[in-house]
């Protein structure tokens, strides 16, 4: 079994997240909770997951923004994704793999189809538990939600706005003594 490897999580439904979560940490996996992709795009830098599980449909976006945001950030590009979804069929790009390593999981699932799909999705690297990079280290279990990535993050913010600025997802916006950064849409 490949318990104990890190997910994260992404569901914009605070009950689905609670479920997902405690059934997964049930099966021995460390899992990051996020509710949507500015979190989720975090949460992989910060905790650089074996997987990304995510709902398909986020509100009014959709998985298909989220493998594009990840794709821009070098250091969580190869991060593979299992969109769960009530759609028989994902886009022709994602069937054509244009979109990294993606599995697509039809509701409803049994559980156990769920903890097979991660099984096969993030075997031979469930043998590494960690990420290679300081800054990434998991924290401490954070039960999820809006804020929840945040407050993970001291001693690790700098790092991370940084790749994100590389990655074009953040701007820099300069104004005399303010170095603050805005998100870009």
């Amino acid at each position: 079994m490949a318990a104990s490897a890190q997910l994260v999580i992404l569901a914009d439904h605070p009950k689905l997240q609670q479920l997902y979560a405690h059934r997964l940490r049930e099966h021995g996996y460390r899992v990051e909770v996020a509710s949507d992709i500015e979190e989720a795009v975090v949460a992989a830098i910060v905790h650089r997951p074996r997987l990304l599980i995510a709902e398909w449909l986020l509100g009014r976006s959709h998985g298909l923004e989220l493998a594009r945001r990840l794709q821009k950030v070098a250091a969580v590009a190869a991060t593979p994704i299992l969109f769960l979804t009530d759609q028989a069929a994902p886009p022709l790009s994602i069937q054509r793999g244009d979109h990294g390593p993606i599995e697509w999981l039809v509701r409803p699932f049994p559980f156990e189809q769920l903890i097979e799909s991660i099984g096969r999705m993030i075997a031979p690297e469930a043998a590494t538990t960690g990420p290679s990079d300081s800054f990434a280290q998991p924290a401490a279990e954070s039960g999820g939600g809006k804020g929840a990535v945040a407050a993970m993050l001291p001693g690790r913010t700098r790092a991370v706005i940084e790749e994100l600025i590389e990655s074009g997802l953040l701007t820099r916006r300069e104004k005399p003594g303010n170095g603050s950064v805005e998100r870009r849409s």
